[in-house]
């Protein structure tokens, strides 16, 4: 059996490789993947809309952080992940550097055992 099997995971991501990647990781773990969105006003709507298990965000998407709809991710209990190029917590607004995250480049098995230990009690 697949460690997330069935668990409904959106991804937020607007570099189609990445988001391939991404999906690929999920895939190999058993999720339904939602998505990729590639905007925020797509991130609020599946958060909105959609019974998620989980989230993978990047911070910065089109331009747009993802800032905004954490706050509302968060109220709802969705378990989320943000990817982002910048490794250093400082560079997120100090509510939000508990958040897990993940650095990019990523290491596929480093995302896999974060996306486990995030995703698996949801």
């Amino acid at each position: 059996m697949k460690a997330l099997a069935g668990r409904r995971i959106l991804i937020a991501e607007d570099e189609a490789l990445i988001a391939l990647e991404l999906e690929g990781v999920l895939q190999e773990l058993g999720c339904e993947v939602v998505g990729p969105v590639s905007r925020v006003e797509e991130v609020r709507g599946c958060i909105e809309a959609s019974n998620l298990d989980g989230a993978l965000l990047d911070v910065n998407l089109r331009g747009e952080q993802i800032f905004g709809v954490l706050p509302e991710a968060i109220e709802r209990g969705v378990p989320l992940i943000i990817t982002s190029g910048y490794a250093d917590a400082t560079m997120f607004p100090e509510s939000f550097r508990t958040v897990p995250r993940i650095a990019k480049p990523f290491d596929p098995a480093a995302l896999r055992r974060l996306c486990v230990a995030v995703f698996a009690n949801a």
